[in-house]
């Protein structure tokens, strides 16, 4: 956590020492720093991405954060959002500091984007406490946003003109600023789109390959399971139950990610017969889960119920395709649905949700959850890399190819020991 912490302060510091020299240098410098760690949220947000350099225990956790309910605005990451508006921020203050008197109004465009940034600061920070789990580096943004907005009003300070005269003078005065902050912005923002868009598009359909031709270091991609998994045998399954790798993946079916990565593992295992693929529940809200404070995710529960009475009609996979393509869409109601649109037996599945046996398979996973410290949803466990150990995979699709390509080559090294990857 310190190396983060040092990364962080260094940002801040840098800033505000330039800023006491020249607010808009400050500001640039800020911008850069709030542009880098975006980037980095950014590509870390994806679900191809393994575990993040700032994530480091349950509680100081970048991937919960960044990978939330609360990290995308209309399947677009937030932190790329930001990317585009520290691209803005960075391009008007170079812009005042070449040719401050074309650009006189930089002071006012500055405190409304850092305005607009602590207010956003204020609500992530709200998010964080009902996660239980904070971001360094999104802290790190909260920072900045408060060094730009410091920035705009202390470089406007001597300025005689009212702050409504200011703001309306960026749309109809002379000041030039708005549209290369607008300008850069959106450049930016369609650029890391298009390069998120792109990532783990090139090994998504063929085996990667093993330590050594691809200069990948599968040893960061794995680690010894906390424990043994244990599977008490009413998991569904997909693929071959005889297969030689297992894997399982514990979920909620309200998670954002889970909804990301599902049709990524379901397509894994249906392109390698070797693979059999297991599920087990682990809804976020303390209604089913003991291992959770607060229900975050108020249909959760009920949802893992839905997929548990599914499952003894033979149709789990088909409901969890549909649940986790409507996730915003979980109510009682919108379950009900789903089950008729299957044609599963309406009687015996409104009975299944009402039985405390259904409560109780739910519990049955998470307890096997909490065994092998799952914190968080997606967590990925396999087994038949390392004999009989089980192990936790810290990523997914190309993660898992590369990690049995080195195994079937005969490169793969042990899995080192656990460690929390939250």
């Amino acid at each position: 956590m310190l190396p983060i912490i040092a990364i962080i302060a260094a940002g801040w510091i840098l800033s505000l020492a330039l800023m006491t020299r020249n607010r808009l240098l400050g500001a640039a410098v800020a911008s850069v720093f709030g542009l880098a760690v975006s980037l980095y949220l950014g590509v870390q947000h994806h679900p191809s991405a393994g575990e993040s350099f700032c994530s480091v225990d349950s509680v100081f956790n970048c991937d919960t954060v960044n990978r939330s309910e609360w990290s995308e605005v209309g399947g677009i990451p937030i932190a790329l959002l930001g990317a585009g508006f520290y691209g803005a921020m960075a391009a008007v203050s170079a812009l005042g500091l070449r040719s401050p008197e074309s650009y006189p109004r930089v002071g006012t465009l500055l405190t409304l984007g850092g305005a607009i940034g602590v207010a956003l600061s204020a609500f992530l920070a709200w998010a964080s406490l009902q996660l239980g789990a904070w971001c360094l580096f999104c802290i790190s943004l909260y920072g900045v946003n408060a060094l730009l907005l410091a920035a705009g009003i202390w470089h406007d300070k001597s300025s005689a003109e009212p702050l409504g005269a200011r703001v309306s003078g960026l749309f109809v005065g002379k000041d030039g600023s708005l549209g290369p902050a607008v300008g850069a912005g959106l450049l930016v923002f369609v650029a890391s789109m298009f390069f998120y868009n792109g990532l783990g598009k090139g090994g998504a359909s063929g085996t990667a390959a093993a330590p050594g031709a691809s200069g990948k270091d599968v040893s960061a991609m794995f680690m010894a399971a906390a424990a043994p998994l244990e599977l008490d045998g009413t998991e569904p399954v997909l693929g071959d139950p005889a297969a030689p790798y297992t894997i399982v993946e514990f979920a909620d079916f309200e998670c954002p990610y889970c909804g990301k990565v599902a049709p990524e593992l379901v397509e894994l295992q249906r392109s390698n017969p070797k693979i059999k693929f297991l599920f087990k529940n682990y809804p976020i809200s303390d209604v089913c889960n003991d291992q959770v404070e607060g229900g975050r995710h108020e249909n959760a529960c009920n949802a893992a119920y839905a997929g548990e009475c599914a499952r003894q009609q033979g149709r789990f996979w088909q409901l969890d395709e549909l649940m986790f393509k409507n996730q915003e869409f979980l109510a009682p109601a919108d379950i009900l649905f789903m089950a008729d649109q299957l044609k599963l037996d309406k009687e015996a599945f409104a009975n299944c949700l009402r039985d405390p046996r259904t409560v109780a398979a739910i519990k049955a996973d998470v307890a096997a959850a909490a065994k092998v410290k799952v914190t968080g949803t997606p967590a990925i466990f396999m087994h038949g890399l390392a004999g009989d150990t089980w192990v936790q995979v810290n990523g997914f699709g190309d993660e898992i190819r590369a990690l049995i390509a080195a195994k079937e080559a005969g490169t793969l090294p042990p899995p080192p020991p656990w460690s929390d990857p939250h």
